[in-house]
């Protein structure tokens, strides 16, 4: 088993984002999103963008990189039939993910993070915020 990372940097960040979206193309709960919006084949050009995005959007967060200057919340708008119980999902297997590249103290970092954006997305998408019991 590989060292768990004891800082947060660009390469290790990708890792995380790429780790991720492997797990979540292949989840039955939320993995026909990605396949929607995004494809099927992780490596086509569609994700390669959406992957760097994200990586520019943690290393905004967590770095004070500042290549990341969208909006995170507006195209998940458009995505039919998103529910907060797919958020939970979100969160439960970026967690995971985190805690397969980061030591304890890290991934936590991440967790909390997670928790407050997916709190944020259930409300802005209109989701009815009671959310709390739904994050472990």
């Amino acid at each position: 088993m590989p060292d768990l990372e004891n800082s947060i940097n660009r390469e290790n960040l990708e890792t995380l984002v790429t780790s991720f979206y492997y797990e979540a193309l292949e989840d039955e709960q939320i993995g026909h999103y990605f396949v929607l919006e995004l494809g099927e084949d992780i490596e086509n050009e569609e994700w390669v963008k959406h992957i760097d995005i994200l990586v520019d959007f943690w290393a905004k967060i967590f770095l004070d990189d500042p290549l990341y200057n969208s909006d995170p919340y507006g195209p998940h708008f458009s995505i039919v039939g998103l529910a907060k119980e797919d958020f939970t999902r979100w969160v439960a297997l970026f967690c995971a993910s985190a805690e397969k590249i980061y030591l304890p103290e890290i991934s936590q970092q991440f967790k909390e993070k997670a928790i407050a954006y997916a709190e944020e997305f259930i409300e802005r998408l209109k989701m009815n915020p009671e959310s709390s019991e739904l994050f472990w």
